[in-house]
């Protein structure tokens, strides 16, 4: 019983120091983040916008995507959508949404070489029709706030970023987003928080692929999507290729004014995050194991093991036992700093706060989602995204990191 109880003990420790530390990192961000509101003060940015929107098979979302850009208070925009091989009702849909709005074309893609991923590629397509000074690439499952558009192209003037980013707002529609899509974010946003991406000095280079907003002629003068041509993370690899080359980059907090409706169904989820995760996690097996290590303990091991301090503890207290309501403080402590933090990266991500109950049950669901992108990488599964197959080798072994 002693044994168990230090282990107990142990845990609730942890969860301490793990609950605080969060609650440090979420009022950093915070502090050093741009908000996309910031844009609002300032004057606004002259010249054309082309916007491209890859779409391959978006029925789903394509109408809301033409509504919302029509609603922007940015009226000098040209819309280009790459319809890249649909096999479904898209183009029936984005014609009857666009009614006749001059400012929109499509193009019809039919192709992709084989050394291209297929969204790099419709990107491409896209760009090479486009005739603005500013060029923004986000995709059809983006849905924007009217303002949202103008607040970041005058936040891109007077940064002069090459390349600027948002982060908007998951949706939270179906109970498994409400689940799930929180755990999934913060293991994203631990692997590239959000505030380090706009530091000057020791930048971790990030940027979201749902709002790429470049200056054309820097988008020119690094070579386009041609540079990331075979990334399945298209934005990373501009990110992580553009900061070599010393290109100005930003990040901006948009949960407020953009929300993103990725998935339809669980099994879709599954399948996007996973090659999230790989990617994030540069294909290497040793980091998507850690990732997933520090999910479990942080989020499963550490929640579990309070709680049953606290039981255990309470039980033992009311028997008379001094060492027990020690216990029993410690995981109480530990359960009141655990809730309070969840609750918080809850409230952070605009996420209903009655997913946060099943928490460390999702977060096991999500570090089994990191364990199984180490089965594909290992027996080269085949990840199929955007109408394409891709097998990924390895980087390292699973010790490496």
């Amino acid at each position: 019983m002693a044994t168990l109880g230090s282990i107990l003990g142990t845990l609730s420790v942890l969860s301490i120091l793990a609950s605080l530390m969060i609650l440090l990192r979420i009022v950093q961000s915070r502090r050093n983040t741009p908000r996309v509101s910031d844009g609002d003060a300032l004057p606004p940015a002259p010249g054309l916008l082309s916007i491209v929107i890859p779409a391959h098979n978006e029925e789903r979302v394509i109408e809301a995507s033409v509504r919302g850009l029509r609603a922007q208070t940015r009226r000098n925009f040209e819309l280009i959508y790459v319809l890249d091989r649909c096999t479904d009702r898209t183009r029936e849909f984005l014609v009857a949404a666009a009614e006749g709005d001059p400012r929109i074309r499509f193009i019809e893609n039919t192709s992709c070489p084989e050394d291209w991923a297929g969204k790099c590629n419709a990107c491409r397509v896209g760009a090479a029709a486009a005739t603005g000074e500013w060029l923004l690439f986000t995709d059809a499952d983006c849905r924007f706030a009217p303002e949202l558009v103008d607040a970041m192209l005058s936040i891109a003037q007077s940064r002069g970023t090459a390349l600027l980013s948002a982060i908007g707002r998951l949706t939270f529609q179906h109970g498994f987003e409400r689940l799930l899509q929180p755990v999934a974010a913060t293991a994203l946003i631990r692997i590239f928080p959000m505030d380090k991406a706009n530091r000057e000095k020791g930048r971790w280079p990030f940027a979201n692929g749902q709002f790429l907003l470049f200056r054309h002629e820097d988008y020119r003068s690094f070579g386009g999507h041609e540079a990331v041509k075979d990334a399945l993370l298209e934005d990373l690899a501009f990110a992580w290729r553009m900061h070599q080359r010393q290109y100005r980059l930003g990040v901006v907090d948009a949960t407020r004014r953009m929300e993103v409706a990725m998935y339809d169904s669980v099994k879709a989820m599954r399948a996007g995050w996973t090659r999230i995760f790989i990617e994030a996690c540069g294909r290497k097996p040793g980091r998507l194991i850690l990732t997933a290590f520090e999910i479990l303990v942080i989020s499963v091991f550490c929640p579990l093991g309070s709680l049953a301090a606290l039981v255990l503890g309470s039980i033992g207290a009311v028997n008379g036992d001094a060492h027990a309501l020690t216990l029993a403080s410690l995981g109480g402590c530990a359960v009141v700093l655990l809730v309070g933090a969840i609750g918080v990266i809850h409230e952070r991500q605009r996420a209903p706060l009655l997913g946060s109950v099943l928490h460390p049950a999702a977060a096991a669901y999500v570090a089994w989602w990191l364990l199984d992108g180490v089965r594909m990488l290992r027996h080269r599964v085949p990840i199929r995204w955007g109408g394409k197959e891709y097998v990924l080798e390895p980087r390292g072994t699973l010790w490496q990191i």
